[in-house]
C-alpha cells in the first residue's frame, strides 16, 4: 500500500529531504511538498545583497520543474496548523492527509524579542529578501550621510557569522568611499568571545579577528545583551547606550506560527524536539530538519547564544530524515546523528569562511581587498547552480 510523505517547507531542509526521498522511493510512494512559494531563496547570499554582490534573480530559483522531474507533488499554499491525531495539514485551500510528516518549516525572525526592534527607518536586518532590499537602500543613503554604526547579533540569534560578514563588507565599502575616519563602528554580540559563533567555535581565529578589529578601530563588546532599540540608539542590558545612525542587528529566530500554536508539537520557541534520528519525541511519524528543530547549546554562556543551522548541517539532517523514513517504509537500517556531530558539521562550514576572513588579519598589505574577494566566494555554501546540480547527483545521497 502506498504511503504519503508530506514535507512542509521547501528551503534547504525540505528541498533536500524531498529529493533524497524521491531517489530512495523510486516512485513506489508519494511525496508532497507544501510551501507558500515555489521560489527557493539561497539564504546565505542575503548578507551580500545590500552591497550589490547579489541580486534577487541571482539567488533564487523555481523548484517546481525539479520536483516534477522527480515525481514530487508541489502544493503552493500557506500552512496554518496541524491535526496530529487525524494526521492532517491545514492549508487555506484544503486539508492534506499524511502518513509521515516532515517539518522543514524553518524559522522566522522574532523581532518582538527585543523592545523597539521594528525593522523600518532606523533598524535593519537581512533575515528575508524584503528586509535585505530595504537594507540595501538604507546602506546607499547612509553612505551619503554617514554617522555612528552598530552591527551585531542579539541574544539567542544563532546566526552570528552573518553579522561578522555584514560588518566586514561594510568596512570594505567605507574604505572605498574614504569614510572610515568619519564612521565610529561598534560590533555587539552575545558570544562570550569573538568567533564563538554559537558553537564554541573558532578559538584559533579569535586573535586574528581581534587584530583585524583593532587595526580598523572597531569597538566590540562580547557578552552583550540588547535591552532596547531606539531611533539613533542601541541600549544594552548593562545600561550602556550606543549612538547609531545605522544599525543592523541579527535577531532571535523562532518557529513559525503553525508549528508554535499546535498543541504538543513544539517547545515555547516554536521549535520541535527530536531524537538522534530527527524523529519527534511524541509522534514517531513526524520528523524535523533544519531550522525548525531545537538543537541544545552545548556550552553554557553568560548570555544565551543559540545554535546556527549551516548548509552542511541542514543537509545532513535532511538526508538522515529521508533515510529513516525510507527504512521504516521499505525496510533497512536507520541512521542517527548526535548533537555533537551536528556541532562538528557546523564547525566545518564555519572553519572555511573564518579562515578566509581572519587568518589574513596580520597581513598589513591586504588593505581589506580580501574581504570583497572572499565575500564573493560562496565558501562552504555552493553557488546556486552547483546546489541545483547536486540534486541530480547520486553522490548527494551520501551522509
Amino acid at each position: 500500500m502506498k504511503k504519503r510523505v508530506v514535507i512542509v517547507g521547501s528551503s534547504f531542509a525540505g528541498y533536500s529531504t524531498a529529493l533524497n526521498l524521491a531517489k530512495l522511493f523510486e516512485g513506489r510512494h508519494d511525496i508532497t511538498v507544501i510551501d507558500k512559494t515555489p521560489e527557493f531563496t539561497f539564504l546565505p547570499s542575503l548578507v551580500w545583497h545590500p552591497f550589490g554582490y547579489r541580486h534577487s534573480e541571482d539567488i533564487s530559483f523555481d523548484t517546481r520543474p525539479i520536483y516534477e522531474d522527480h515525481g514530487i507533488e508541489f502544493i503552493q499554499s500557506t500552512v496554518y496548523g496541524f491535526d496530529l491525531e487525524d494526521q492532517l495539514v491545514y492549508t487555506h485551500q484544503e486539508d492534506i492527509p499524511y502518513d509521515y510528516l516532515v517539518l522543514a518549516t524553518g524559522t522566522k525572525p522574532n523581532y518582538s524579542s527585543i523592545k523597539g526592534y521594528v525593522p523600518e527607518h532606523h533598524i535593519f536586518s537581512i533575515c528575508t529578501m524584503h528586509e535585505a532590499e530595504r537594507t540595501r537602500l538604507a546602506w546607499k543613503n547612509f553612505l551619503q550621510n554617514p554617522g555612528p554604526m552598530v552591527i551585531g547579533a542579539a541574544q539567542w540569534s544563532g546566526y552570528f557569522f552573518a553579522a561578522y560578514e555584514f560588518l566586514l563588507n561594510a568596512l570594505y565599502h567605507l574604505k572605498e568611499e574614504d569614510l572610515l575616519d568619519q564612521v565610529p563602528i561598534h560590533f555587539i554580540t552575545a558570544e562570550p568571545y569573538l568567533t564563538h559563533f554559537g558553537i564554541d567555535g573558532m578559538h584559533k581565529e579569535m586573535k586574528g579577528c581581534e587584530h583585524l578589529f583593532d587595526r580598523y578601530g572597531i569597538n566590540w563588546r562580547t557578552n552583550a545583551e540588547i535591552k532596547e532599540l531606539k531611533r539613533g540608539k542601541v541600549i544594552l542590558s548593562s545600561g550602556e547606550e550606543i549612538e547609531s545612525s545605522f544599525s543592523m542587528i541579527i535577531p532571535q529566530y523562532s518557529g513559525i506560527d503553525a508549528v508554535r500554536t499546535t498543541h504538543n508539537l513544539s517547545n515555547f520557541a516554536g521549535l520541535i524536539k527530536v531524537n538522534n534520528e530527527f524523529q519527534h519525541l511524541k509522534y514517531p511519524n513526524i520528523y524535523g530538519a533544519g531550522g525548525s528543530v531545537h538543537i541544545a547549546q552545548e556550552d553554557e554562556t553568560r548570555v544565551p547564544c543559540g545554535v546556527p543551522r549551516t548548509r552542511y548541517c541542514t543537509d545532513i539532517m535532511a538526508k538522515t530524515v529521508a533515510y529513516n523514513i525510507a527504512a521504516e517504509i521499505l525496510g533497512g537500517s536507520r541512521v542517527s546523528v548526535t548533537n555533537h556531530r551536528l556541532y562538528e558539521y557546523c564547525k566545518q562550514d564555519m572553519d572555511h569562511l573564518s579562515s578566509l576572513l581572519f587568518r589574513n588579519a596580520d597581513d598589513q598589505s591586504h588593505d581589506l581587498d580580501f574581504i570583497k574577494k572572499n565575500s564573493s566566494d560562496k565558501w562552504a555554501n555552493m553557488s546556486i547552480s552547483e546546489y541545483i546540480e547536486s540534486s541530480f547527483d547520486h553522490e548527494y545521497l551520501k551522509i
